[in-house]
């Protein structure tokens, strides 16, 4: 097969294809064995052992918070493994027994999605020997099945149920009347809509009202089933079948309603199909459909949000500064933005930090007041960050953060400045090595970047410079240049150093170019300095340093004698990993900092 076919057929970019070229993977581009690629695709997907592979399952313990029900569960998934039962099958005959114990009748939905009960007498008899503890505050039907779900499926389907604390602060935060109309468009097994019910019902709304009101989405046609059992067996009034909770993909099915209040957690990071990303770059644009799936949820519930109605979304802590969701960020920045809470690590299996955000369709704003963190702030004050961050320093923070703003800088944005990306090998163990020899040389990594200056004398690697050989590479003539400054790309601390011989650099260390115009050992002190340091921790909150992020950094413009000084005191800075005083002093002092606000960089960044 050619190029052409092979891209088509299996999806893959052509620079990804001459990069296997280049690893030897594949011997002729333009007569290729599509056996070869199916074999690299495999080995790439079992070598990962990611997540989404994983056939593991996990009790997530947070979300229900109940030891006595995490002992109940464990006790269904050691029955389950006795008589290797199906996830539908333990599902059908826990929800036979909660309906029973509830006395409700047994809707014909049960059969049709689950299909038929087990009929293993013993297994019957082991399940009902089960002491079923079951409390209303608990979604224990979700917990259970996400404990069945294997961890890869939820991984792909971005499928994690919010823990009940999260759910009561959302909903609380909430307010509704007996006409408010209401859904929640990834609903999984209805935890949202449980405690939604609730608060009406003690608002003393009547039940016909609230179930007339309520409604419920989700891809899931078991999780649809456990939404409408869940709110059925809160009261007996009412009716299973008028329960409006539907199988629908909300991004893609024809939505006819409009709603009040729309609340929940959708779906984060799912991985889509080729088809579905056509389909959403048809509905959404390019631009929104290369992006998290949680910023197509987003703009579709404005479309069915009536004015001035809410959005209470929990979405991954990503959404407030990654560059790639700046312009969900302007979006959202069109309409009131009532309340931004970053409520930390909730999720026993996702290792992000996760925050609340409430919206209003309201774009005649008459408040620019915005609860961050149960601080008031400006809204406005978002419009003003990088790539409109939504990201709120502390007090003292801003005030240093104004000083370095306001003061005459430049920017290393300009078209005499290039930036290249360290050497990516393909196969460091292959091409690296431990001994100098005739044809190698030096190598610079991440991990032998110090503040300032290269110490030379540590670096252990070497390298035979062969650029057919790489799997991505930039010029030669940006490894070569003597006016640079390299900086390490991974670590929430920067480290920047001047490297003035020409030395090769791996892709953890990238690198500046420079003019002879630029006094490169004063830049590198301002990139160094702790200021700099608040800058990029404040405004961007990550651990990778990016091109963008550099551009935006600010090098004050001081007079020509206190650059020199400082300049001076930047060549004569052994490699070091903590900040040169002297230099730090004089930057402040410069910038007219507060003893406090001096106090506050010193104790904060050591």
């Amino acid at each position: 097969m050619n190029i052409n076919e092979i891209l088509n057929k299996y999806n893959i970019s052509e620079a990804t294809l001459r990069n296997w070229k280049k690893l030897n993977f594949i011997d002729n581009i333009n007569d290729i064995d599509p056996s070869i690629i199916e074999n690299i695709l495999k080995n790439k997907t079992s070598n990962r052992r990611n997540k989404r592979t994983s056939s593991n399952s996990i009790i997530p313990a947070s979300y229900i918070n109940d030891k006595r029900i995490i002992n109940l569960i464990e006790k269904i998934i050691s029955i389950k493994n006795k008589y290797t039962a199906s996830v539908p099958q333990i599902l059908h005959e826990t929800i036979i027994n909660i309906l029973n114990k509830k006395k409700l009748k047994v809707p014909l939905d049960l059969d049709k999605i689950l299909g038929t009960r087990f009929s293993n007498l013993n297994f019957k008899e082991d399940f009902q020997s089960i002491k079923f503890i079951y409390n209303d505050n608990n979604d224990f039907l979700g917990c259970l099945y996400m404990s069945l779900l294997s961890v890869g499926t939820k991984d792909t389907n971005g499928i994690f149920y919010t823990p009940f604390k999260v759910v009561d602060q959302i909903v609380s935060d909430l307010q509704f009347n007996k006409n408010s109309k209401i859904v929640d468009p990834g609903c999984g097994s209805g935890n949202f809509l449980i405690q939604i019910y609730k608060k009406m019902k003690n608002l003393k709304i009547p039940t016909a009202n609230i179930i007339q009101n309520l409604y419920g989405y989700d891809i899931d046609d078991i999780a649809v089933l456990l939404a409408k059992i869940n709110l059925y067996i809160l009261d007996k009034k009412i009716v299973f079948e008028e329960i409006n909770i539907y199988k629908k993909d909300f991004l893609n099915d024809t939505i006819n309603e409009k709603f009040d209040i729309i609340v929940g957690n959708p779906p984060w990071g799912k991985k889509y199909t080729k088809n579905e990303k056509e389909l959403l770059k048809e509905k959404y644009g390019l631009a929104f459909s290369k992006y998290d799936s949680f910023s197509q949820f987003i703009l579709h519930s404005f479309d069915i949000l009536n004015e001035c109605g809410t959005l209470g979304f929990v979405l991954p802590s990503s959404i407030l500064n990654i560059a790639v969701h700046k312009d969900i960020r302007k979006f959202l920045l069109g309409y009131k933005i009532n309340c931004i809470n970053c409520i930390g690590r909730e999720f026993e299996e996702i290792v992000t930090d996760v925050v609340i955000l409430n919206v209003s369709k309201d774009n005649h704003i008459q408040s620019n007041i915005c609860l961050y963190n149960n601080q008031e702030i400006l809204q406005n004050t978002f419009k003003d960050n990088p790539y409109y961050n939504f990201l709120l320093p502390s007090p003292i923070a801003i005030n240093i953060l104004e000083k370095i703003k306001n003061y005459p800088a430049f920017h290393l944005d300009k078209k005499d400045i290039n930036y290249a990306l360290g050497i990516v090998t393909g196969n460091n163990k292959k091409y690296l090595s431990d001994k100098k020899n005739r044809k190698n040389e030096l190598i610079i990594s991440g991990k032998d970047i110090d503040k300032y200056n290269i110490n030379y004398s540590k670096i252990k690697k070497y390298i035979t410079f062969d650029r057919s050989s790489f799997q991505q590479v930039a010029p030669d003539e940006f490894y070569r240049c003597q006016n640079k400054i390299i900086y390490k790309f991974i670590g929430k601390k920067l480290y920047f150093a001047v490297e003035p011989k020409g030395t090769l650099t791996l892709n953890s260390a990238n690198l500046i170019c420079f003019y002879d115009t630029y006094d490169i050992y004063y830049i590198c002190a301002i990139l160094n300095s702790r200021i700099t340091q608040l800058f990029f921790e404040d405004i961007y909150d990550t651990h990778k340093l990016l091109k963008n992020h550099i551009q935006s950094f600010y090098i004050p413009n001081f007079k020509p004698k206190i650059k020199e000084s400082i300049s001076m005191l930047s060549k004569n800075t052994k490699p070091q990993s903590t900040y040169n005083e002297d230099i730090e002093n004089i930057i402040y002092k410069e910038l007219g900092l507060t003893e406090n606000e001096i106090n506050y960089l010193k104790g904060r960044f050591n």
